[in-house]
């Protein structure tokens, strides 16, 4: 069992981190073009007549939002939600799986037991921890949808 678990966990650890570099890397280097594009235009706005009139037409409003840091679109916050509920219920799914093969005898090694109740308590955790975002979340009011008139 040693001999399957850990170069598997070895591996997922390695893809995970070598994801979370490049994602990182990515999101980095969009920021900086944004932030390129956007110093520029602003360079061209010489007076506040200027920026006002700009900010009334379409594109100056949507500029203008592009400015803040987290847009916080409630479509995001649904999927950080969502991914959090599937990811509970994989791991969930993988802990009773786990714990059957082992209670069936199937699997008799004490390692089933172990890696089941691991996933199982994590995917119960993760779900946990999607249910307190969808409440703090709809508290806080991130989650109303904007009307577009």
């Amino acid at each position: 069992m040693h001999k399957v678990l850990v170069p598997l966990f070895v591996f997922v650890t390695g893809g995970w981190v070598a994801w979370l570099i490049f994602s990182s890397i990515r999101r980095y280097l969009l920021a900086k073009m944004q932030w390129g594009v956007q110093m520029r235009l602003l360079e061209k706005i010489d007076s506040s007549q200027t920026l006002l009139a700009y900010a009334e037409t379409e594109s100056g409003r949507r500029f203008l939002e592009s400015l803040r840091v987290e847009h916080g679109e409630p479509t995001m916050q649904f999927q950080r939600i969502l991914s959090g509920v599937q990811t509970g219920i994989v791991l969930s799914s993988f802990g009773v799986g786990m714990l059957l093969l082992h209670g069936y005898g199937v699997a008799p090694e004490r390692e089933f037991t172990i890696v089941g109740v691991l996933a199982l308590a994590l995917g119960i955790g993760s779900g946990i921890a999607a249910l307190a975002s969808y409440l703090l979340s709809r508290s806080f009011g991130l989650l109303e949808r904007r009307s577009n008139g």
